[in-house]
């Protein structure tokens, strides 16, 4: 081995991101400074979704035991916080046996979340739109989500109520993702595809931007709740029986921690991949289907896609994709199924 550093020779600061936890059916990385999961990557398939072994209503949602116990969450972090107990791998996701529907409750895999209009609603829609790409591909589907902690320009919305302050924030997600621009969306509109030149010069000058979140829980080990959700998706394209013709499709996606108007287009949300991973501090996939000319690949049909949707008002137009990575909203329906309530409570802490 080599040798140490001497600036090392007494020990160094360690942290929790070494350690990935491995479950069922997914595995998960944790944040010992927001007592979030860093990421949390799931496996889901047809069968996974549909299996008959596993019931939400004999699982409950129980604390890491593996991390020390001075960086983890706690139940009673929850209770009376106002927030769910946010899945990032769904339980729904894991029914193939009672274990794997358990693995899902564990705090590893949680966040706190808006309850009615996101968690128990429009967030409930996403996940099972990666269920049915599950039944329509015929094959895996790889989905990781993870909690992002994005700023906004100094003063913004320190003056409005809660109630207010919310809906602004998904005023402005929503700018920042393919909506209207206005003024003080500059935090979102960093991911947008069209962002320019022009919007870059709008940017609040140095010092112009802060972090305002909630914390739920004792000082100091605080959970923080975040301000808005990705998910990266990977579908294995199995449709067509030539090796050489399958297609790997990758969609990213960026969603307010917020309630969203039920008719919102999911195409909304979805950004640049190499957006995201700025946000986030994380590169998605290149080990494996995003590495190398892969990602070249994907990164052109990415730009494709952001062009049809801008010039066509979504509608894309008929252009042959080429190459074995294409974007998912060129190749299948990145839309949500009408006529969605809520069965459940989910994750609503008591």
């Amino acid at each position: 081995t080599a040798e140490k550093p001497p600036a090392m020779s007494a020990g160094w600061p360690t942290g929790t991101e070494d350690l990935i936890h491995v479950k069922s059916g997914y595995v998960s990385v944790w944040d010992s400074r927001t007592r979030n999961p860093r990421w949390v990557l799931e496996r889901i398939t047809k069968d996974s979704c549909d299996g008959v072994g596993g019931t939400r209503k004999q699982s409950q949602f129980v604390e890491d035991d593996a991390t020390d116990a001075k960086f983890t969450a706690k139940l009673n972090d929850y209770r009376g916080s106002g927030y769910d107990r946010g899945h990032l791998a769904a339980a729904a996701g894991h029914k193939n046996t009672q274990h794997a529907m358990d693995d899902t409750f564990s705090l590893v895999n949680i966040s706190p979340q808006v309850g009615d209009g996101f968690n128990r609603d429009y967030w409930a829609r996403v996940e099972k739109w990666t269920r049915t790409l599950a039944f329509a591909a015929g094959s895996d589907i790889l989905v990781c989500s993870g909690p992002l902690f994005l700023p906004t320009p100094s003063g913004t919305l320190r003056e409005l109520g809660h109630s207010e302050r919310k809906q602004r924030e998904l005023a402005l997600a929503l700018a920042g993702t393919g909506g209207d621009k206005n003024e003080n969306n500059q935090a979102l509109v960093a991911l947008s595809p069209s962002a320019s030149s022009t919007e870059k010069e709008k940017r609040p000058p140095a010092g112009g931007w802060e972090m305002r979140y909630p914390l739920l829980g004792d000082a100091p080990q605080l959970v923080h709740v975040p301000t808005h959700f990705f998910k990266v998706v990977v579908v294995s394209d199995s449709s067509s029986k030539e090796t050489k013709n399958q297609k790997t499709l990758v969609a990213a996606f960026v969603f307010p921690n917020a309630p969203i108007a039920k008719n919102t287009p999911l195409e909304s949300f979805c950004v640049p991949l190499e957006k995201l991973e700025a946000a986030a501090g994380l590169s998605f996939f290149a080990q494996g289907v995003l590495g190398g000319t892969s990602r070249d690949a994907f990164l052109l049909s990415e730009r494709l896609y952001f062009k049809n949707r801008q010039s066509s008002n979504g509608r894309l137009t008929n252009e042959k994709i080429n190459g074995s990575v294409a974007h998912a909203c060129l190749a299948t329906s990145c839309a949500l199924q009408d006529g969605w309530t809520s069965a459940n409570k989910r994750g609503q802490a008591r």
